[in-house]
């Protein structure tokens, strides 16, 4: 799912969460994380590519899958169960719950648009398969030869 996509729906849900809780607090750590969460690209963007990657660079990397190896350290569903805990755990703080919310719509959102596994999205399942992109997403992986 593209930035602009994920960018509307977190506008979307922050927006229904204020109106129905009327916390600014819930609205905007969902907005902001359900956005943000994508800054984990940029480690897998700099350690494949280097520290001179340009902004264009960076999102034609990222759109052409262009990755041997792919690590999306806040992709995935254990930082969903553990956000989850500690929302419920804290009595439902409203910025710990915006979080939970906010990365788990992000994360369900990936997964029913970037692969047919959703266990793609499993920090333990990608390191049990060393990160290695191919096998982690092969629907990209013809994307990713063409565009070479």
């Amino acid at each position: 799912m593209q930035l602009q996509h994920h960018t509307a729906f977190s506008i979307t849900i922050s927006g229904i969460l204020y109106l129905m809780f009327k916390s600014w607090g819930l609205a905007i750590a969902c907005l902001i994380s359900g956005i943000f969460i994508d800054l984990d690209h940029l480690v897998d963007v700099i350690r494949e590519h280097g520290w001179s990657v340009r902004v264009k660079e960076f999102f034609d990397i990222c759109r052409k899958a262009q990755f041997d190896r792919i690590l999306l350290v806040w992709h995935g569903w254990e930082w969903v169960i553990l956000l989850g805990e500690a929302s419920w755990q804290t009595g439902w703080n409203p910025w710990i719950t915006g979080v939970f919310i906010g990365i788990s719509q992000h994360v369900v959102l990936d997964s029913l648009f970037n692969t047919r596994n959703p266990l793609s999205y499993s920090l333990i399942w990608r390191w049990r398969r060393d990160f290695h992109f191919d096998t982690i997403f092969p629907k990209y992986t013809a994307i990713k030869y063409r565009h070479r």
